[in-house]
């Protein structure tokens, strides 16, 4: 039996290239390691067992994505009896610090699901995602989006130096108790396999009154070229086009037509959810049009 109290979880496909950094940033002894490997095919599985043989490697055939990757790894956790899960992406650097300081501000706010300050590897002086709150665009309107906390770009001097409340936290850096995971149950990868799941968990999360902080002295590293954060490239008209379509129709560039709906029908009242669906789908593909 694994006697850790922490476990840290890792779903991945294909990212050896940022696993390499990212594992040794936060390996520690002190923790039960688990890394799904959701059937990749770049030596991932040989790099982990030759220089970390002590992280539990689970390995998918391809079909998990991510929410159904990061809910077995923490599965496994859970099963260990792990009393926190911190959640990480595969393009995430933190350190064993800051998992210690998740716990604290966790421990010293009633358990609430703690989250890092997301920064650019590259660029880690500005806020590049700071939690989001969901809530009217508008008092006059029923329209309901996210609204991120903190403007992205920020410098992260000017952001809080306390912990502050969102609504939701998403999967680079956030610790969850595990007898929150008990109570509202894990991740829902039947109906969100790879995104909305964070959000949905979030939601269920905030519907029974826990809280979800984000803690400013945590700062998890990504490497935002690898990540939907910070896609700001100048593509062509057609381009634009093939993108708007990939957003709503595919699944590994967010499947949103779906995705937006099955969140907002199932915790939005029914005045709201339809008319804040497509508000969120018009603005987003309003968005890629005119970046």
């Amino acid at each position: 039996m694994i006697k850790e109290m922490v476990g840290v979880v890792i779903p991945c496909h294909n990212n050896l290239d940022v696993l390499k950094h990212s594992i040794p940033s936060v390996y520690s002894d002190n923790y039960c390691v688990v890394l799904f490997d959701d059937g990749s095919n770049d030596g991932t599985e040989k790099w982990i067992k030759e220089n970390f043989p002590k992280i539990h490697y689970l390995k998918g055939d391809g079909s998990n994505w991510w929410t159904g990757s990061l809910a077995k790894a923490i599965d496994f956790g859970m099963a260990n009896k792990c009393n926190y899960i911190v959640s990480l992406n595969a393009d995430v650097l933190i350190s064993p610090k800051i998992v210690s300081t998740l716990i604290k501000c966790s421990k010293n706010n009633n358990d609430s699901i703690v989250a890092s300050l997301v920064v650019d590897i590259n660029d880690p002086i500005k806020v590049l995602w700071s939690g989001s709150r969901f809530k009217k665009i508008h008092k006059l309107l029923p329209v309901y989006a996210s609204r991120y906390f903190i403007k992205p770009g920020v410098l992260i001097g000017n952001a809080p130096k306390t912990a502050y409340e969102v609504d939701e936290v998403h999967g680079r850096g956030v610790l969850i108790p595990s007898d929150i995971i008990r109570r509202i149950g894990n991740y829902d990868f039947k109906t969100f396999p790879h995104y909305g799941g964070d959000t949905d968990f979030s939601f269920r999360a905030k519907k029974i009154g826990i809280k979800m902080l984000i803690e400013p002295l945590c700062l998890a590293k990504v490497f935002a070229e690898n990540t939907s954060l910070n896609k700001k490239e100048k593509v062509s008209f057609f381009g634009k086009l093939i993108s708007i379509k990939n957003y709503l129709f595919k699944r590994k560039n967010g499947e949103a037509i779906f995705v937006w709906w099955k969140l907002y029908k199932k915790h939005l009242p029914l005045p709201y959810f339809f008319q804040s669906y497509l508000f969120v789908i018009i603005l987003n593909i309003y968005r890629k049009l005119t970046k």
